[in-house]
Protein backbone atom coordinates (compact mmCIF):
# COMPACT_ATOMS: atom_id res chain seq x y z
CA UNK A 1 0.00 0.00 0.00
CA UNK A 2 2.89 2.36 0.69
CA UNK A 3 4.71 1.61 -2.57
CA UNK A 4 4.15 3.34 -5.89
CA UNK A 5 5.67 2.34 -9.21
CA UNK A 6 8.68 4.59 -8.65
CA UNK A 7 9.20 3.02 -5.20
CA UNK A 8 9.36 -0.60 -6.41
CA UNK A 9 13.20 -0.87 -6.52
CA UNK A 10 13.46 0.63 -3.01
CA UNK A 11 14.05 -2.69 -1.16
CA UNK A 12 16.86 -3.57 -3.58
CA UNK A 13 18.46 -0.15 -3.26
CA UNK A 14 18.16 -0.34 0.52
CA UNK A 15 19.83 -3.76 0.63
CA UNK A 16 22.70 -2.64 -1.60
CA UNK A 17 23.19 0.53 0.42
CA UNK A 18 23.27 -1.24 3.78
CA UNK A 19 24.68 -4.70 3.03
CA UNK A 20 27.24 -3.85 0.34
CA UNK A 21 28.05 -0.17 0.91
CA UNK A 22 27.33 0.20 4.61
CA UNK A 23 31.02 0.39 5.52
CA UNK A 24 31.40 3.64 3.54
CA UNK A 25 30.53 7.12 4.83
CA UNK A 26 27.28 8.60 3.45
CA UNK A 27 29.04 11.03 1.11
CA UNK A 28 31.01 8.21 -0.52
CA UNK A 29 27.84 6.14 -0.92
CA UNK A 30 26.12 9.09 -2.59
CA UNK A 31 29.00 9.42 -5.05
CA UNK A 32 28.64 5.75 -5.97
CA UNK A 33 24.89 6.11 -6.37
CA UNK A 34 25.44 9.13 -8.64
CA UNK A 35 27.72 7.00 -10.83
CA UNK A 36 25.11 4.22 -10.97
CA UNK A 37 22.30 6.68 -11.79
CA UNK A 38 24.35 8.44 -14.49
CA UNK A 39 25.42 5.12 -16.02
CA UNK A 40 21.87 3.74 -16.11
CA UNK A 41 20.37 6.90 -17.57
CA UNK A 42 23.04 7.57 -20.19
CA UNK A 43 23.39 3.97 -21.38
CA UNK A 44 19.63 3.51 -21.60
CA UNK A 45 19.36 6.73 -23.58
CA UNK A 46 22.17 5.60 -25.91
CA UNK A 47 20.52 2.24 -26.55
CA UNK A 48 17.04 3.63 -27.17
CA UNK A 49 17.88 6.74 -29.17
CA UNK A 50 18.68 6.67 -32.93
CA UNK A 51 22.26 7.87 -32.54
CA UNK A 52 23.13 7.84 -36.26
CA UNK A 53 20.05 9.86 -37.22
CA UNK A 54 20.70 12.33 -34.40
CA UNK A 55 24.32 12.73 -35.54
CA UNK A 56 23.19 13.31 -39.14
CA UNK A 57 20.66 15.94 -38.07
CA UNK A 58 23.36 17.72 -36.01
CA UNK A 59 25.49 17.99 -39.14
CA UNK A 60 22.53 19.30 -41.17
CA UNK A 61 21.69 21.74 -38.37
CA UNK A 62 25.21 23.18 -38.34
CA UNK A 63 25.14 23.57 -42.12
CA UNK A 64 21.72 25.27 -41.95
CA UNK A 65 22.98 27.61 -39.23
CA UNK A 66 26.06 28.42 -41.30
CA UNK A 67 23.91 29.19 -44.34
CA UNK A 68 21.68 31.45 -42.26
CA UNK A 69 24.64 33.26 -40.70
CA UNK A 70 26.23 33.79 -44.12
CA UNK A 71 23.04 35.07 -45.73
CA UNK A 72 23.11 38.78 -46.49
CA UNK A 73 19.93 39.72 -48.23
CA UNK A 74 16.28 40.71 -47.74
CA UNK A 75 14.26 39.09 -44.97
CA UNK A 76 11.99 37.28 -47.43
CA UNK A 77 14.95 35.33 -48.64
CA UNK A 78 16.04 34.46 -45.11
CA UNK A 79 12.72 32.94 -44.09
CA UNK A 80 13.29 29.55 -45.81
CA UNK A 81 16.68 29.33 -44.05
CA UNK A 82 15.11 30.16 -40.68
CA UNK A 83 12.39 27.58 -41.26
CA UNK A 84 14.99 24.92 -42.04
CA UNK A 85 16.94 25.68 -38.84
CA UNK A 86 13.79 25.53 -36.73
CA UNK A 87 12.58 22.38 -38.47
CA UNK A 88 15.85 20.55 -37.86
CA UNK A 89 15.86 21.64 -34.20
CA UNK A 90 12.32 20.31 -33.72
CA UNK A 91 13.18 17.05 -35.49
CA UNK A 92 16.08 16.52 -33.13
CA UNK A 93 13.85 17.15 -30.10
CA UNK A 94 11.30 14.66 -31.46
CA UNK A 95 14.01 12.04 -31.99
CA UNK A 96 15.50 12.28 -28.49
CA UNK A 97 12.27 12.76 -26.52
CA UNK A 98 11.13 9.09 -26.20
CA UNK A 99 14.61 7.88 -25.20
CA UNK A 100 15.02 10.81 -22.79
CA UNK A 101 11.74 9.99 -21.05
CA UNK A 102 12.62 6.29 -20.80
CA UNK A 103 16.13 7.03 -19.51
CA UNK A 104 14.72 9.32 -16.82
CA UNK A 105 12.78 6.50 -15.13
CA UNK A 106 15.72 4.74 -13.42
CA UNK A 107 17.10 8.13 -12.44
CA UNK A 108 13.77 9.11 -10.88
CA UNK A 109 13.64 5.82 -8.98
CA UNK A 110 17.07 6.44 -7.48
CA UNK A 111 16.18 10.04 -6.58
CA UNK A 112 12.89 9.00 -4.93
CA UNK A 113 14.69 6.39 -2.85
CA UNK A 114 17.52 8.76 -1.89
CA UNK A 115 15.05 11.40 -0.73
CA UNK A 116 13.32 8.85 1.51
CA UNK A 117 16.55 7.33 2.86
CA UNK A 118 18.90 10.30 3.06
CA UNK A 119 16.49 13.23 3.43
CA UNK A 120 15.48 13.03 7.11
CA UNK A 121 15.96 10.89 10.19
CA UNK A 122 13.91 9.95 13.21
CA UNK A 123 14.59 12.25 16.19
CA UNK A 124 16.42 11.14 19.29
CA UNK A 125 14.61 11.01 22.62
CA UNK A 126 16.05 14.43 23.52
CA UNK A 127 14.97 16.20 20.32
CA UNK A 128 11.68 18.06 20.15
CA UNK A 129 9.72 17.76 16.93
CA UNK A 130 6.97 20.18 15.94
CA UNK A 131 3.89 18.56 14.38
CA UNK A 132 1.71 20.91 12.33
CA UNK A 133 -1.96 20.06 11.90
CA UNK A 134 -3.76 22.50 9.54
CA UNK A 135 -7.15 22.25 11.24
CA UNK A 136 -8.74 24.31 14.02
CA UNK A 137 -9.19 22.60 17.37
CA UNK A 138 -6.65 19.88 16.62
CA UNK A 139 -3.06 19.56 17.73
CA UNK A 140 -0.29 17.15 16.78
CA UNK A 141 2.53 15.47 18.60
CA UNK A 142 5.11 12.78 17.99
CA UNK A 143 5.10 9.86 20.42
CA UNK A 144 8.27 7.77 20.66
CA UNK A 145 7.57 4.47 22.42
CA UNK A 146 10.63 2.42 23.38
CA UNK A 147 12.00 0.09 20.68
CA UNK A 148 9.31 1.17 18.18
CA UNK A 149 9.12 3.70 15.36
CA UNK A 150 7.66 7.10 16.26
CA UNK A 151 3.91 7.62 15.99
CA UNK A 152 2.33 10.82 14.71
CA UNK A 153 -0.71 11.58 16.88
CA UNK A 154 -3.51 14.05 16.20
CA UNK A 155 -5.62 15.00 19.21
CA UNK A 156 -8.52 17.35 19.90
CA UNK A 157 -8.55 20.20 22.41
CA UNK A 158 -9.30 17.81 25.29
CA UNK A 159 -6.28 15.66 24.45
CA UNK A 160 -8.29 12.77 23.01
CA UNK A 161 -6.56 11.05 20.12
CA UNK A 162 -8.57 11.33 16.90
CA UNK A 163 -6.07 9.62 14.59
CA UNK A 164 -2.54 8.27 14.68
CA UNK A 165 -0.03 6.78 12.26
CA UNK A 166 3.11 4.82 13.11
CA UNK A 167 5.81 6.12 10.80
CA UNK A 168 7.33 3.43 8.62
CA UNK A 169 10.05 5.80 7.39
CA UNK A 170 11.34 9.29 8.36
CA UNK A 171 9.21 11.25 5.88
CA UNK A 172 8.12 14.71 7.11
CA UNK A 173 4.68 14.68 5.45
CA UNK A 174 1.72 12.42 6.14
CA UNK A 175 -1.40 12.61 4.00
CA UNK A 176 -4.34 10.54 2.86
CA UNK A 177 -3.84 8.17 -0.03
CA UNK A 178 -4.39 9.80 -3.42
CA UNK A 179 -4.53 8.39 -6.93
CA UNK A 180 -1.08 9.76 -7.78
CA UNK A 181 0.37 7.56 -5.03
CA UNK A 182 0.09 4.68 -7.52
CA UNK A 183 3.09 6.33 -9.18
CA UNK A 184 4.85 7.79 -6.14
CA UNK A 185 4.03 6.28 -2.76
CA UNK A 186 4.74 7.59 0.71
CA UNK A 187 7.06 5.16 2.54
CA UNK A 188 6.00 6.62 5.90
CA UNK A 189 2.39 5.51 5.47
CA UNK A 190 -0.92 7.34 5.06
CA UNK A 191 -3.52 9.01 7.20
CA UNK A 192 -6.72 6.95 7.54
CA UNK A 193 -9.51 7.86 5.14
CA UNK A 194 -11.76 8.82 8.07
CA UNK A 195 -9.14 11.09 9.64
CA UNK A 196 -10.39 14.65 10.32
CA UNK A 197 -7.33 16.12 8.58
CA UNK A 198 -5.88 15.58 5.10
CA UNK A 199 -2.24 16.21 5.93
CA UNK A 200 0.16 16.42 8.86
CA UNK A 201 3.56 18.10 8.62
CA UNK A 202 6.40 16.93 10.86
CA UNK A 203 9.58 18.95 11.43
CA UNK A 204 11.85 15.91 11.35
CA UNK A 205 15.58 16.65 11.56
CA UNK A 206 17.41 16.54 8.25
CA UNK A 207 20.24 14.12 7.66
CA UNK A 208 23.59 15.81 7.16
CA UNK A 209 25.89 14.15 4.64
CA UNK A 210 28.59 16.80 5.06
CA UNK A 211 29.69 18.23 8.39
CA UNK A 212 31.00 21.51 7.00
CA UNK A 213 29.52 24.36 5.01
CA UNK A 214 26.14 26.10 5.10
CA UNK A 215 23.00 24.14 5.98
CA UNK A 216 21.79 23.91 2.36
CA UNK A 217 25.06 22.24 1.36
CA UNK A 218 24.97 19.52 4.02
CA UNK A 219 22.02 17.51 2.72
CA UNK A 220 22.18 14.74 0.13
CA UNK A 221 20.97 16.83 -2.79
CA UNK A 222 24.02 19.06 -3.57
CA UNK A 223 26.49 16.17 -3.32
CA UNK A 224 24.41 13.80 -5.43
CA UNK A 225 23.28 16.17 -8.17
CA UNK A 226 26.69 17.82 -8.59
CA UNK A 227 28.34 14.41 -8.94
CA UNK A 228 25.53 13.20 -11.22
CA UNK A 229 26.04 16.07 -13.65
CA UNK A 230 29.81 15.55 -13.72
CA UNK A 231 29.55 11.80 -14.32
CA UNK A 232 26.77 12.20 -16.91
CA UNK A 233 28.80 14.69 -18.99
CA UNK A 234 31.88 12.50 -18.61
CA UNK A 235 29.98 9.45 -19.86
CA UNK A 236 28.51 11.46 -22.71
CA UNK A 237 32.02 12.44 -23.81
CA UNK A 238 33.64 9.04 -23.31
CA UNK A 239 30.80 7.08 -24.93
CA UNK A 240 30.31 9.70 -27.70
CA UNK A 241 26.61 9.94 -27.00
CA UNK A 242 24.70 12.40 -29.18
Amino acid sequence: MFMGLLNLPQPLFEWIDKALLGFLPPAARLLLWSIVAALLAMELYRLLSPQKRISAIKVEFREAQRSLNDYDGPFDGAWPLISRVLGLALRRVWLVLPATLAASLPLLMVIVWLDASYGHRFPTAQEQVAVEVPAEGLVGRLDRPANQPPTAVVADASGTTVTEVMLKAPIPLLHKWQGWNLLLGNPAGYLPEDAPVDRVQLALPRLEVLSIGPDWLRGWEPTFFAALMIFAFLLKYLRRIE
